[in-house]
């Protein structure tokens, strides 16, 4: 009896077999490796993380640039001149070429290099200011210089005194029907803010004069005039005068130049 208590209290230890001894410790080992890969990755991550957060505060060695020439060589030679990061140039670029409105940085990893892509605005027309060459009109309204040779433009001209941003928006907005062809009963030359009250005036290749007013009812107004020119042509040769300030009131002022004022309604 006290043999078989002895016994019964006696501590029973299972021992695992080869195989389950085999098949714990590969778990165990594919656990390690996950653990250790994920730390990697984490690690990774945490410091890609960290370079896209710092932007273009890394530092970088060559700076390549693209962009259309001649602004592809002037621009690559301002970086090249410039010391800091590929960041600090793309805001030195646009800073340094009114043209540019964007400059992108693209990087590569492994080459410690950057690729500056400069986004050019779009020029509309040669701008002038008080008869002065002043660039030219972007199709945002931007007026902005550019190297010479970077647009090369054949069509009217824009003289820009004193007009303001609305003023130049409206334009750059109306660019495309003011200049489609047949548009004008004549080639549009140029166009020439006059002031605020009096807004625009279109000057066409024939000679005559378009007084425009503010940039509204654009279609409508280039319809009526073509018209009341037409109508006018068909009793008298020559340049005209015309005035659509009061367009809005049925009104369209016409009359050949250096002669009497007629009124076609």
């Amino acid at each position: 009896m006290n043999s078989f208590a002895s016994r019964s209290r006696r501590r029973v230890r299972v021992v695992a077999r080869p195989k389950d001894r085999i098949r714990r410790v590969r778990v165990l080992a594919v656990f390690a490796v996950i653990g250790v890969l994920g730390a990697v990755a984490f690690a990774a991550v945490r410091k890609l993380a960290a370079e896209f957060a710092a932007g273009r505060s890394a530092p970088y060695g060559a700076v390549v640039v693209e962009a259309p020439e001649p602004l592809r060589t002037f621009a690559q030679a301002e970086a090249d001149s410039l010391s800091g990061t590929a960041g600090d140039k793309a805001e030195a670029l646009k800073a340094k070429f009114p043209s540019v409105s964007e400059v992108r940085v693209r990087r590569n990893w492994t080459e410690k290099t950057a690729t500056l892509t400069l986004v050019v605005r779009r020029a509309v027309a040669a701008a002038t200011r008080s008869g002065k060459p002043a660039g030219f009109l972007g199709d945002d309204g931007t007026v902005f210089t550019a190297p010479k040779g970077a647009f090369v433009l054949a069509g009217p001209s824009v003289e820009v005194a004193g007009a303001g941003a609305g003023e130049l928006a409206a334009l750059a907005r109306e660019w495309p029907a003011l200049t489609a062809a047949g548009a004008f009963p004549a080639r549009l030359a140029a166009m020439t803010f006059l002031s605020r009250e009096d807004g625009w005036e279109a000057n066409l290749a024939d000679g005559t004069k378009v007084q425009w007013g503010r940039l509204e009812w654009t279609r409508e107004k280039l319809a009526r005039l073509s018209e009341a020119v037409a109508d006018a042509r068909s009793r008298e040769s020559g340049a005209f005068s015309a005035d659509l300030r009061w367009f809005e009131d049925g009104k369209v002022l016409l009359r050949p130049v250096a002669a009497r004022v007629g009124k076609l309604r």
